[in-house]
């Protein structure tokens, strides 16, 4: 080739085609906002799990860690002694001259078996008021403790777990849902002047909380009034 064909070196024009074609790397400022931008994803994404998890703890605390057991309580008054299943044994001179029969149900409103361990106490205690202290007392009697307790009051209480003073062979598992009910009948002497009579349960109950059992007292009382009932 003729040498007057050879174009001129420009040096120039070759180091434009140099930045062109070659690697840039990034600047100082590049890198900082990328870390930061990767930080702050992660952090987000952190917080959101958390959250989600005191979440689903909190529902879990409040659907069955608490409040897993409920109570009912119902008591009718008779006119004469019934004789039932579960009769504490109550000495007193004179004939009765009425009964209260008590029905305790146990409710497991939780997600989680619980059980009421055949060596504990589902106490039923029963006071007579009088009409003084009904009037007095009537709200604060199902709420604090009042002073009730006359010199004619009549007071009796009986563990409704016991069957003729025998306790269950067994615990009792209560699954989701399930209702255990127990009973007794308590023979009211003459003579005590009862306006009104307060029923308090103590209930002992078994539940396992984080695979760890954890008992658990409660109390649940009831002011029932015959005439009341009578209507």
């Amino acid at each position: 080739m003729p040498t007057w064909c050879i174009p001129p070196y420009r040096p120039a024009l070759v180091a434009a085609l140099e930045y062109s074609t070659g690697t840039r790397r990034p600047d100082g400022a590049t890198v900082t906002s990328t870390l930061l931008t990767q930080i702050n994803d992660a952090l987000t994404a952190a917080a959101i799990v958390i959250g989600g998890a005191f979440a689903y703890l909190k529902f879990i605390k409040g659907r069955v860690l608490t409040a897993a057991v409920g109570y009912e309580i119902r008591v009718s008054v008779t006119a004469h002694a019934v004789q039932r299943r579960h009769m504490p044994r109550q000495p007193f001179s004179g004939p009765p001259v009425g009964a209260l029969a008590v029905e305790v149900a146990i409710r497991n409103n939780g997600q989680l078996a619980i059980s009421v361990p055949r060596d504990s106490e589902q106490l039923v205690s029963v006071s007579s008021i009088t009409a003084e202290e009904l009037a007095r007392h009537a709200h604060d009697l199902t709420q604090e403790a009042a002073s009730w307790k006359q010199p004619d009051a009549y007071f009796a209480s009986a563990n409704i777990l016991l069957d003729d003073g025998e306790p269950p062979s067994d615990d009792l598992v209560l699954g989701p849902g399930d209702v255990l009910t127990l009973g007794a009948v308590f023979a009211v002497p003459s003579g005590h002047n009862a306006a009104a009579y307060l029923v308090v349960l103590n209930s002992f109950t078994v539940a396992r909380r984080w695979l760890k059992p954890a008992g658990r007292w409660s109390e649940t009382r009831k002011l029932v009034v015959p005439d009341q009932e009578a209507a």
